[in-house]
């Protein structure tokens, strides 16, 4: 910790996040694929902040193995066909057609995971102020907001 840091705990700490962090409307992200972004965050350091989203969630798998997948989406409480219903909005969004064919789960889940990913990464209010070769400070940033925002329970 720096001469500048203090700990802050109970009331003064949320008191400061909210401060610093005003409340937003955030998208809805399953925590697995928020947990998944913060395991990669830290092999990103040097790396291009547009490119944050590709190798977090394009160049390796969210989940393998078709049963993990569906096991995914049961105890994500996620339809099948609602998660293939926002795959596709988003693809034409995006691309302007639907691109690709959900033939099994793994497919279907990995691409929600990036879609979602997506929603998260760029709603972030520090992606914008980030250096454009990520640094530690800028991981820290994506970190603080994210745990801030998020209130995650790991």
């Amino acid at each position: 910790m720096s001469d500048f840091t203090i700990e802050l705990t109970g009331k003064e700490r949320d008191d400061y996040i909210s401060k610093r962090f005003p409340t937003k409307t955030l998208p809805e992200i399953e925590i697995s694929i928020i947990d998944h972004l913060l395991d990669q965050l830290d092999d990103q350091i040097d790396v291009h902040k547009e490119q944050l989203h590709h190798n977090t969630f394009n160049v390796d798998y969210f989940i393998i193995y078709y049963s993990r997948a569906e096991k995914w989406l049961k105890d994500n409480d996620l339809s099948t066909f609602d998660a293939i219903a926002y795959c596709n909005e988003q693809e034409e969004l995006n691309f302007g057609e639907i691109q690709t064919t959900f033939n099994n789960a793994e497919t279907l889940v990995n691409n929600y995971a990036y879609w979602k990913g997506s929603e998260l990464i760029y709603s972030l209010d520090c992606f914008e102020d980030l250096n454009t070769m990520l640094t530690k400070k800028d991981i820290k940033k994506i970190k603080d907001e994210i745990w801030a925002y998020y209130k995650l329970p790991f």
